[in-house]
């Protein structure tokens, strides 16, 4: 039974750190598009 949690919760983790990296990928582009 912890495996299955540890699974998901290092998913949510990885997706977590996914969004991020767009995140700071986009606010990257927009900064240097109106700079």
């Amino acid at each position: 039974m912890d495996t299955p949690e540890k699974y998901h919760w290092k998913k949510s983790y990885s997706l977590v750190l996914i969004a991020n990296a767009l995140y700071i990928l986009a606010f990257y582009l927009i900064m240097n598009f109106f700079a």
